[in-house]
């Protein structure tokens, strides 16, 4: 046999030889150049260590006692028909040859045996074997990473460069209602709530189609119409060329956050009783019309009579009842747009712009008719209300104070009245 050096391969081969000079000369250079080496004397041999060690090459001469080499690559066949098998023998009779094509023989080397063909034959081999090795792993960490992302803790979403859904995971379909086979191949568009400015939809596309990450926040609508908020990104998919393929898009759920933004926020601008807006929101509208054109501007002034004795003699809980129903009172009275404001424990003021004063008499007379109302009756009749109004900016704060003036005097008629009143029925 010619020698010659060989490469080493992190492989495992199984030797079946049944002439003893041969196999221990061959299996000494296997050895050097194989990771691990199993060696066997015949076919029965061989095949029950294939079945325990499962090989990834088997190399076996044709002709042995018990079972011979073809024999033995029959039945190794039946239990991985993808083994890659090298037959040695020193026949070249037409009939062995046509038996191991029929059988898939991978490759066919005569002896004695020709060191350069036999390495040939091992490489070639064994460059399938890492191959096809290297190809599980990849689908392996293909599996492990597909397995990753359909677990993931975080909504994702592919989609082909026409924007069709290819792909969502299980989070996608728990955070919206859609069950995957109800978007793959629809638009994310089936998503979009009226929420967000035209001008998001054309900032993303624009971003993504250079080729560049798109960051921000969307509301979005789920499939039975309830809106949740999403912190989004989105990034171009590549192939091998860095030619974009798709998109990827990771989100997460901030619903919770956004909600509670929006309830500091009306914290920050409404009275926590009333639901009215609060003295510091006033205070910032009035600012605003100071310098706009929504003049005429008039302001009403209310207060609360009698409210600390409420509080005194039946509980503050008594009290809160009648700054509530004074508060919805004065919603009732004025328009959608004007801002009603509790400014203080049993004041209100309304900012009314675009009115004048016939205008503003007519809300103040409208409150006043709630005083027949059943249900509202008591509490119009507890308040004092004063308003004015300015015609330029100049006359605003004056405005205010005329009618917090106007005000304190409906209010000391009201009680000349009532005592009036009283000293009758005595």
């Amino acid at each position: 046999m010619k020698s010659a050096a060989m490469e080493h391969y992190d492989i495992s081969l199984l030797y079946v030889e049944d002439e003893r000079v041969t196999r221990e000369q061959i299996s000494r250079i296997l050895q050097r150049i194989v990771t691990e080496l199993y060696v066997a004397e015949n076919g029965q041999e061989g095949l029950e260590l294939y079945r325990e060690k499962r090989p990834d090459i088997i190399m076996s001469d044709i002709m042995m006692p018990v079972m011979n080499g073809l024999e033995m690559a029959r039945e190794i066949r039946a239990l991985d028909r993808d083994s890659q098998i090298i037959m040695l023998t020193a026949y070249s009779d037409t009939e062995y040859l046509l038996e191991c094509i029929s059988l898939g023989i991978n490759q066919y080397v005569q002896k004695p045996v020709d060191f350069s063909q036999l390495a040939t034959a091992i490489e070639t081999c064994s460059n399938y074997v890492l191959l096809k090795r290297k190809l599980l792993q990849q689908e392996s960490r293909i599996q492990m990473l597909s397995q990753a992302v359909e677990q993931a803790p975080a909504p994702v979403m592919i989609t082909s460069l026409n924007g069709s859904i290819e792909y969502v995971n299980a989070m996608f379909s728990r955070l919206t209602g859609y069950q995957a086979t109800e978007v793959l191949g629809r638009n994310p568009r089936l998503l979009k709530s009226d929420l967000n400015p035209d001008e998001v939809y054309r900032d993303l596309w624009e971003t993504i189609a250079g080729g560049k990450e798109w960051k921000g926040e969307l509301a979005n609508k789920r499939k039975n119409g309830s809106i949740y908020w999403e912190m989004v990104k989105i990034c171009p998919l590549r192939d091998v060329d860095n030619t974009v393929t798709g998109f990827l898009k990771v989100s997460q759920d901030i619903t919770e956050r956004k909600q509670y933004e929006e309830s500091l926020q009306y914290l920050g601008t409404h009275d926590p009783l009333t639901g009215l807006f609060n003295r510091a929101y006033f205070d910032t509208e009035l600012q605003r019309i100071e310098s706009s054109r929504e003049y005429p501007v008039s302001i009403v002034m209310a207060d609360i009579d009698g409210l600390k004795g409420v509080n005194d003699s039946f509980g503050h809980d008594e009290g809160d009842r009648l700054i509530k129903g004074a508060a919805e009172v004065l919603l009732s009275a004025f328009r959608s747009g004007d801002v009603v404001a509790r400014i203080g424990g049993d004041e209100f003021a309304v900012l009314l712009s675009r009115t004048d004063h016939d205008a503003v008499m007519a809300a103040i007379q409208r409150v006043k008719g709630c005083e027949s109302d059943r249900q509202l009756g008591d509490f119009a009749r507890s308040l004092s209300l004063g308003a004015a109004t300015a015609a330029t900016p100049d006359e605003l704060l004056d405005t205010m104070k005329t009618a917090d003036q106007l005000m304190y005097k409906d209010k000391a008629e009201r009680k000349r009245q009532h005592v009036q009143n009283s000293r009758m029925i005595d």
